[in-house]
């Protein structure tokens, strides 16, 4: 089990983004109603660049805007499936730009239950090296496992403001 106490002293590094188009599942939602956009959100967006024959180019991604830590708080959240270019319209999602943008980043290894802890002691982080986040997180699924979430594989992106 990872605890905020296994997360390195200096586990922020600073980088920028590339820009990237992406196939996407938009909606508002609360940190408590995330569990409704699983796999499944996941599963059809693969499912439906297969059936436009798009070149799928990296990682599905989560994307919050506007999120804050309030469980309370809606913030928008993009589900993002980078490809290389958009192709026919598709029946369920919709194409998006994401621009670039300089942000910390951590990549994290374990299961995402413990997203809390992790996002605690990154925000500490982040806020004690003099930085700010203006509620632009991303979530990169490098490795996603849900027979053994140990082995996940995440990057958290903390949008620099």
């Amino acid at each position: 089990m990872t605890t905020q106490l296994e997360i390195p002293e200096k586990a922020l590094q600073i980088k920028e983004i590339p820009a990237f188009t992406g196939l996407c599942f938009t909606t508002r939602a609360t940190l408590p109603t995330l569990s409704r956009h699983t796999s499944d959100v996941v599963t059809r967006l693969y499912a439906e660049a297969n059936h436009l024959g798009l070149e799928v180019i990296g990682p599905v991604q989560w994307i919050y805007t506007g999120v804050n830590g309030d469980e309370t708080n809606e913030f928008h959240l993009d589900i993002a499936l980078p490809i290389r270019q958009p192709g026919s319209q598709p029946d369920t999602f919709s194409y998006q730009v994401f621009p670039s943008f300089r942000c910390a980043f951590y990549t994290y290894r374990g299961p995402w239950s413990e997203f809390g802890q992790v996002y605690d002691a990154l925000f500490r982080q982040l806020y004690r090296d003099g930085n700010q986040n203006d509620g632009y997180v991303r979530e990169v699924y490098t490795i996603i496992d849900l027979e053994n979430p140990s082995r996940c594989v995440t990057e958290i992106q903390l949008k620099l403001a």
